[in-house]
């Protein structure tokens, strides 16, 4: 491992935890050093005893272990460890008559080892393997908490619209916002989403027999969209335009009780969002149909920017947004030519991180065209320095298995 990706992985494991647990002072003192070069977050322990309550005040991430040790050997502390966290990663070092040892802790659920003597190299590619695991299924528990609160703050903002707007799935309301709820449902309704009927609000009663999905079908195919429908709570009737929207994809609709282009318009103003390339499920498909072609190879390049870390301290986020919003639109003007012949294809997989699925390459010429495409387009904003584009390029045989292509690519990402 050169001194590059060390400084990567370094990146990678800055806030990843490590539990450190050996009995031969020599050993742990030459390890210890190198794996707080690596990891900010370390704790050492002598014995499995004092691992084992370390572990269960502080939870970190990694376990490394030795077997032999006095008080509380590695083998039963890995069991009352696998008792708290089933999940937990833990890495095992072992001599080669500890053969019988490993077996028992196969047998627990701990799969990672390295043998004595400790080789540096073969440790660094173990650790790193864990580590990106590790990292990525933290970026993705933070994702799912963004994506969690933008849903959160697209209710609250669906709350907030003056008219009447509910999302059906079939026969079933999904969801509606409080001014359809204050003005068309009974204390019944609010309890019990499934019990609501539309046909109830019409003042027309042929509607009366007809079930959600069918009275949503018969609007949508009318010319008429002008109905009479009931306040259930002042007891009246008003005058409602309803306009329905379907969605592709989806079996759902949004029923709006205002004219259906102001909805549009507020809604594209709301979430107006321009998405230049596919994402990594179409990557995913796209390995799969080279896998079944007669190519023999094809080479994955890793895109992104460096150092915005420091430029969304300094700039904040919604710059920094900006600036990811102009990379799209200049990789997608850059290698329009390749993506239409069919040479490349380019899949966002977060932010400002790309795949890039190169089946022609001749001479070299992405990875030149690359090189030079911080000299064409700038990424600054203000007087900052630009900033600059990193790639890792992988050249990949067939007969490789798809998974194993996938996770390695997510991989490399990760280390960008």
């Amino acid at each position: 491992m050169d001194k590059e990706q060390l400084r990567k992985l370094r990146a990678i494991c800055r806030d990843i935890s490590v539990l450190y647990v050996e009995d031969d002072r020599e050993i742990s003192v030459q390890w210890e050093k190198l794996i707080r070069n690596i990891f900010s977050k370390v704790e050492v322990e002598k014995n499995g005893l004092h691992g084992l309550q370390n572990y269960t005040k502080n939870r970190q991430d990694i376990v490394i272990t030795d077997i032999s040790m006095p008080v509380m050997d590695g083998i039963e502390m890995s069991k009352r460890i696998k008792l708290i966290n089933n999940d937990q990663n833990i890495l095992v070092t072992f001599a080669h008559n500890d053969i019988e040892h490993l077996i028992k802790l196969i047998n627990i659920g701990v799969d990672k080892y390295i043998s004595k003597p400790l080789n540096i190299s073969n440790f660094l590619s173990n650790i790193s393997k864990i580590a990106i695991n590790i990292y990525r299924e933290k970026r993705e528990v933070i994702l799912e908490n963004r994506l969690k609160s933008q849903q959160d703050l697209h209710k609250e903002f669906l709350n907030g619209i003056s008219f009447p707007l509910a999302y059906f799935e079939g026969d079933e309301i999904v969801y509606a916002n409080n001014s359809f709820k204050r003005q068309f449902f009974t204390q019944i309704d609010t309890d019990d989403f499934n019990k609501f009927k539309l046909a109830y609000l019409f003042e027309d009663k042929r509607y009366i027999s007809m079930e959600n999905s069918a009275l949503i079908d018969e609007i949508y195919k009318s010319d008429n969209k002008t109905y009479l429908l009931m306040d259930v709570n002042k007891k009246i009737l008003k005058k409602y335009n309803l306009g329905i929207a379907k969605f592709k994809n989806t079996k759902g609709c949004l029923i709006s009780f205002v004219n259906l282009d102001a909805l549009n318009a507020e809604l594209n103003r709301f979430n107006m969002q321009v998405d230049y390339f596919p994402k990594r499920e179409s990557f995913s498909q796209a390995l799969l149909e080279l896998k079944n072609s007669s190519k023999d190879d094809y080479e994955i390049f890793c895109v992104g920017l460096k150092n915005t870390k420091a430029f969304i301290d300094k700039y904040g986020g919604a710059k920094m947004h900006s600036i990811f919003h102009s990379l799209a639109k200049s990789l997608k003007k850059e290698f329009a030519n390749e993506v239409a012949q069919k040479e490349l294809s380019i899949y966002l997989f977060e932010t400002n991180r790309y795949i890039f699925l190169v089946e022609k390459n001749p001479n070299n010429t992405i990875d030149k065209r690359l090189d030079n495409f911080g000299k064409i387009y700038s990424y600054s904003f203000g007087g900052g320095s630009p900033l600059e584009l990193s790639f890792v390029k992988e050249n990949i045989q067939n007969t490789r298995a798809v998974n194993d292509v996938l996770e390695n690519s997510e991989g490399m990402l990760y280390t960008l």
